[in-house]
């Protein structure tokens, strides 16, 4: 190569390394160029603004003093302190140089670096290896996410006091109206007199709405528990065929009174299953009150389970009112309720996302189709032996294993 060409593309190398710099130092999240000594050998605008010091008080020293870290402040090397020990930030970039896999988005709380400020901080690590006049190096992203951490803890703070708020206003709630079922039933079983009909009638009114607050109640309880993960499950190893005959005997006299025919199909080899049977009764029950509220009188419903490949597939079809189809993708989502015009029934709008979740928690699937005016069907999977993430009793184990190979 003759000396014109070399002094070309020196003057390339130049510009392009000019070009990345202009680049490094426009970046607005801050970055570190760091040797395998610790030594911080560039940063750009967005540190030096971060830190308070101009660049010649920064470049050149350990990672630790340079980041203002109040164990480096009187030393000029990071690892004397007590923090230093479990320091994530030395951690990682360590980590990084020996096994050159990058580090992303690593999430971390300090009360050390920057330490003028007199407050903890958070910040977001993003660390990559890089070579530089041949010798190895870290680029390292430090990005402070203070105060969005700050707002998330006051979001949760807010939602906490919101739930212990509808918590402690519906136990509350949950006395008085335990009375006042009990005295409207002790007056319409007549204990305390006769009722003429006209009274007989506010009275069954007053106790169908006084059931409707409990039920709105119990599902606000029910539906706060599940979606901050407080409701308790008690996964057992039981007889799935006697959980679903169970919820198809307490849902018949509904049916009768209704006028429905419910018809009940269970493949007698469905056996044991892991699963909490309060829970999926639950679930069962509100399906089938639905399906007989949306079906007219003289119309049908449909109750089967069978088991393939140690899933077991429940299904409750019915012959009425149907779902728009606009509003299948919503009707999971809490206080949805369908519109129907001149044909609304009563519902808290919290039954079908309780039983979403429910589902959910059993690591299994809740599937929809529905036709308007022609029937709705919905199909339940649940795995046989249970959620991947409970710890089954070792003599369920093994009643479970010895049913599966009989």
């Amino acid at each position: 190569m003759d000396l014109v060409s070399e002094e070309k593309l020196n003057l390339i190398i130049e510009r392009k390394g000019k070009s990345l710099g202009a680049i490094f130092d426009a970046v607005p999240v801050g970055l570190m160029l760091v040797d395998e000594m610790l030594i911080v050998n560039r940063v750009n605008n967005a540190i030096r603004k971060k830190i308070g010091r101009d660049f010649k008080y920064i470049i050149n020293n350990t990672i630790g003093r340079a980041l203002s870290c109040k164990m480096a402040v009187n030393n000029n090397k990071c690892g004397p302190g007590e923090c230093c020990s479990s320091c994530p930030l030395v951690a990682n970039i360590n980590k990084v140089f020996k096994t050159a896999q990058a580090v992303e988005d690593y999430e971390f709380e300090s009360e050390t670096f920057f330490c003028q400020s007199g407050d903890k901080k958070w910040f977001s690590l993003t660390i990559k290896s890089v070579v530089v006049d041949e010798k190895n190096h870290v680029v390292v992203c430090l990005n402070d996410i203070t105060d969005r951490k700050l707002a998330e803890e006051k979001l949760a703070e807010s939602i906490e006091i919101k739930q212990q708020f509808i918590s402690t206003v519906s136990h509350e709630l949950r006395t008085p109206l335990t009375a006042i079922r009990e005295g409207l039933n002790i007056v319409l079983d007549g204990v305390a007199g006769r009722l003429k009909k006209k009274q007989q009638e506010f009275l069954q009114l007053a106790k169908r709405n006084v059931d409707r607050l409990s039920m709105l109640i119990n599902d606000v309880l029910d539906f706060q528990k599940l979606d901050s993960g407080k409701m308790c499950f008690n996964f057992k190893n039981s007889d799935m065929s006697l959980t679903i005959k169970e919820a198809a005997e307490t849902m018949k006299l509904m049916a009768n009174n209704a006028k429905v025919e419910m018809s009940v199909k269970i493949d007698p080899q469905i056996g044991l299953a892991v699963f909490d049977h309060n829970r999926i009764i639950q679930v069962l029950t509100n399906l089938l009150s639905n399906a007989i509220k949306f079906t007219p009188a003289g119309g049908k419903v449909y109750f089967s389970a069978i088991r393939e490949n140690n899933v077991i597939s429940i299904n409750v079809s019915d012959t009425g009112m149907g779902i728009p189809k606009e509003d299948l993708s919503k009707i999971f989502e809490r206080f949805y309720r369908v519109k129907r015009p001149g044909k609304e029934i009563s519902g808290t709008g919290l039954g079908l996302p309780i039983v979403s979740q429910i589902i959910a928690r059993h690591d299994g699937t809740i599937f929809v189709e529905s036709e308007l005016n022609k029937g709705t069907s919905f199909t339940i999977t649940l795995p046989q032996n249970g959620p991947n993430d409970i710890n089954i009793l070792e003599k369920d184990v093994d009643q479970f294993i010895e049913h599966t190979i009989n």
